[in-house]
Formats: C-alpha cells, structure tokens, sequence
C-alpha cells in the first residue's frame, strides 16, 4: 500500500464535512479529474508517467459518479504502486454493472476492488460525521442526501457501523 502521511492530513481535513469535497481532495492531491462519456464504465484512473488522471461517467447519477470518483481514489491511494513504473501509461477502468468481475485487468483483482470500495465508503461516509449526524437524524434518506450517496449505499454504511441492525 502506498498511502503516506501528507495524503492522509489532506483527506482527513476534508472528511469533516459533508458532503465531503472530493474535487478538492484530487486538487490538492495533484490529480486531474474529470467528467466523459465513458461507453460502459463507471469510471477509470489512468497513469501517465507520474500523473494521474480520474475520470467518471457523466451519464451515470451524480451519486454514483461521486462514490465511483471515490473508489478511483482508493486505488490512487492504495493500488498506485500496481501501475508500472511510470514508464509507460497505464490505466485500470471500472465497471458498473461487471458483476463484481475484473474488467480483464491483470493487474487488479478482486481484492483490489473490495478493498477500494471499502475505502471510498470511508472516504464519502466517515465515521466521525455518520455517528456526529446520525445522533440527530436518524432519516436514511436525509442522510444519505446530506453526504451525496444513494440511500443504498447509506443503509450499508450504517448496517458496517451497527448503527442500524
């Protein structure tokens, strides 16, 4: 895993609030992110030499796009090191609707992708701020309108946090 400390300090500072700002986290991270048209991915994260590039499906909600810009930054900030050497480009795409499948990427597995989805759930629900809120509101859709996710994904996030059984 490649995550260094200055990383950390710039995503705990943004994990404050919510919704937690993920454009700035990628600005400040020095990762360019972007919106296309993506045929049947939900999103990719392309090196090239030693700059990264996050892109999501603009035609996907904005939820999803969110929780997929989050998961491409897990894989930044845990996977990078799998990406070659930077000698070349290298890029990892993720699919939506794939089944939980590796997109034919060698490189990442199925454990990859678990462990990115883990952590982009972290990323745009944190703890701290899922317990502080939930204290007052206990309304999964609210919440879940509050932090930009689907209400799925807050139900889930809350179940992992047995604040909901």
């Amino acid at each position: 895993m490649t995550m260094e400390k200055s990383e950390m300090s710039i995503l705990a500072r943004h994990m404050k609030k919510a919704p937690v700002d993920l454009k700035a986290i990628f600005a400040e991270l020095g990762i360019h992110f972007e919106e296309a048209c993506l045929d049947s991915a939900s999103g990719s994260i392309v090196r090239d030499g030693e700059k990264f590039i996050v892109t999501v499906n603009e035609n996907e909600s904005a939820n999803r796009q969110r929780f997929t810009a989050a998961h491409e930054l897990a894989h930044y900030l845990l996977h990078r090191d799998l990406m070659g050497d930077g000698e070349r480009m290298h890029r990892h795409v993720d699919s939506l609707f794939d089944g939980g499948q590796p997109s034919g990427d060698v490189v990442f597995k199925r454990e990859h992708e678990i462990q990115a989805n883990r952590i982009a759930a972290q990323i745009v629900m944190p703890t701290a701020l899922i317990e502080e809120k939930f204290q007052t509101n206990k309304d999964v859709a609210a919440l879940a309108r509050d932090f930009g996710v689907s209400k799925a994904a807050m139900e889930i996030r809350l179940k992992t946090l047995r604040l909901l059984p």
